[in-house]
């Protein structure tokens, strides 16, 4: 204890003072530093308030001895990281906010008898938006979302009835795909009960992204991506088939595709003339007997005779026979009905570009040169190419374009070629997180340097031995060679009586000796060194470095 209070009163008042003040500011640096890295403790608990809400939920959270800070201009309220589940239970139980979207939970309240149908279905449509707008804002890239529902009222007896229509607005911090806008549309169509194209989707920036009536902005959409993965994927090909002959950055490859965006549908009936089939065969046959009746009424004197008989008969057998046959043949001409879906998408025509660069060649003199390549390396580029994109020139269908032409790239430097874009880019937030961590590391060494290094310093200087010591001060408040003999005469053996050597050694005047040093202290000195030669090194060391 005595060795630890003999230090600090050899650091000396102002020293100390020094020391622990700048202790004290690191820490405080240190914990204001930790405490504000990572956004600090506060955690948000609603955004996108308008000010009745949030009067209303900082009532709740008043109630609740819930602390809160209230940003962003009065619409977001933070709470203590630890206290976030608990205030949104605090403000819930007090009902939705008015920024917030109510769902079936407006039935739950137990006021409702008396209330009119008009309120009732009022209550009911609020309910399905708001349900329909949470089930939206499930979603990933869905931040926020409104509902608006049109569902006209079923009159009795009308002939015409109104189609229900639905809009929705979201707010998103990415561009949805066909995809995304379709699983929206359809979320609310089958969630209300209508058709998907009478869902208009819009969001917070003013775009359209589908219309009610049609498929409209959608289709536009999902065309517009299948025209660019279509440039994309031929680009990307093209170019490593480019590049794995004339080498890597020295071709460029441009691809411009043109979609069919409409559907076509075609129905055609081709007859077949040569392709005659029986359909159907009808035959008839008739046959009759005519009598010859001239004398059959005939009245004479030879119809009384003996014989009138016989010529009875005669007369009778004259007769004639009559056969009539029809054969009726139907024939059908062999046709075919054919029915031909175009579907949009399909690709029209496809245009390639493709620069490829010459080579560049060092001369002797260390100069660069750049050299067109051989018109037949050019040639098999361009088959290549046509190889890659499935090139089609067809009469009256699609026609592809392909070029390929070397020229000379722009360069900064011809021996390093085009400096590539650098890939990296700060924000703001990223900025602020070096600055800390500077300050941070500027911290640690001010302690360092400051605090550790002179404690270390002070431990070091306090362990010598006590003559020593009395040497080294006696040294440091001495001039010249002289203070060598004033350190030299309090010194002693190991073994020897302090008291004797203190005496002795406030009985020599300093200002006697005029600089000169006796051989008997000098004899002295050189025993001390020859028995301490460890804490001898120490000494002269210190002496070095304070001086």
């Amino acid at each position: 204890m005595n060795a630890l209070l003999d230090q600090l009163r050899a650091f000396g008042i102002g020293r100390l003072a020094a020391i622990f003040g700048l202790a004290a500011g690191v820490a405080a640096a240190l914990v204001y530093f930790s405490g504000n890295v990572g956004a600090g403790s506060q955690s948000l608990l609603y955004s996108g308030l308008d000010p009745a809400a949030a009067a209303s939920a900082a009532q709740l959270l008043d109630q609740a001895n819930v602390d809160y800070e209230i940003k962003e201009g009065g619409t977001a309220i933070y709470v203590p990281r630890d206290q976030v589940d608990e205030a949104r239970v605090r403000v819930a139980s007090g009902g939705p906010l008015s920024g917030a979207s109510v769902g079936y939970e407006i039935f739950d309240r137990e006021d409702s008898f008396g209330q009119t149908s008009f309120v009732q279905n009022l209550n009911a449509k609020r309910a399905l938006e708001g349900e329909l707008a949470r089930t939206i804002q499930s979603m990933a890239f869905v931040s926020n979302a409104r509902v608006h529902l049109n569902l006209p009222e079923r009159r009795l007896f009308a002939r015409d009835q109104q189609a229900p229509t639905a809009a929705v607005t979201i707010s998103t911090n990415a561009t949805l795909n066909a995809e995304q806008v379709r699983v929206i549309r359809n979320i609310v169509a089958s969630g209300a009960g209508l058709e998907a194209n009478h869902v208009s989707l819009a969001d917070d920036r003013g775009r359209q992204l589908a219309g009610a009536g049609g498929e409209g902005s959608a289709v536009s959409i999902m065309m517009d991506e299948r025209q660019s993965g279509i440039e994309a994927q031929l680009r990307q090909n093209i170019l490593d088939l480019v590049e794995g002959v004339v080498g890597p950055g020295a071709a460029r490859v441009q691809v411009t595709a043109q979609l069919n965006r409409q559907s076509v549908t075609e129905s055609s009936e081709i007859y077949d003339p040569d392709g005659a089939v029986v359909q159907s065969r009808d035959r008839s046959t008739e046959t009759s007997t005519d009598l010859d009746g001239s004398n059959a009424n005939r009245v004479s004197a030879s119809e009384n005779l003996p014989d009138a008989d016989g010529g009875a008969g005669a007369a009778a057998g004259n007769s004639s026979n009559r056969e009539i046959s029809n054969d009726a043949v139907s024939y059908a001409i062999s046709s075919t009905t054919r029915t031909q879906i175009t579907e949009a998408g399909s690709i029209e025509r496809l245009s390639v570009a493709v620069a490829v660069d010459g080579v560049l060649e060092t001369q002797e003199d260390g100069s660069v040169v750049w050299r067109e390549r051989p018109q037949a390396e050019i040639e098999r580029i361009e088959a290549l190419v046509r190889s890659a994109m499935g090139y089609v020139n067809e009469v009256g269908g699609r026609q592809d374009s392909v070029t390929v032409s070397q020229i000379e790239f722009a360069r900064t430097d011809p021996l390093l070629g085009t400096p590539a874009s650098s890939g990296l880019s700060f924000s703001k937030s990223d900025f602020m997180r070096i600055a800390e961590i500077a300050v941070m590391f500027i911290t640690a060494l001010l302690v360092i340097f400051l605090v550790a290094r002179p404690l270390v310093k002070g431990a070091g200087g306090s362990a010598m031995p006590a003559g020593l010591a009395l040497a080294g001060a006696g040294a440091g408040a001495g001039a010249g060679t002289a203070s060598l003999e004033s350190a030299a005469a309090p010194m002693a053996l190991p073994g020897a009586n302090p008291a004797a050597t203190a005496s002795a050694g406030d009985g020599i005047d300093i200002s006697k000796i005029d600089g000169q040093v006796k051989a008997s202290s000098v004899k002295k000195v050189a025993g001390i060194v020859e028995s301490h030669p460890e804490e001898s090194i120490s000494i002269l060391r210190t002496w070095l470095h304070e001086g």
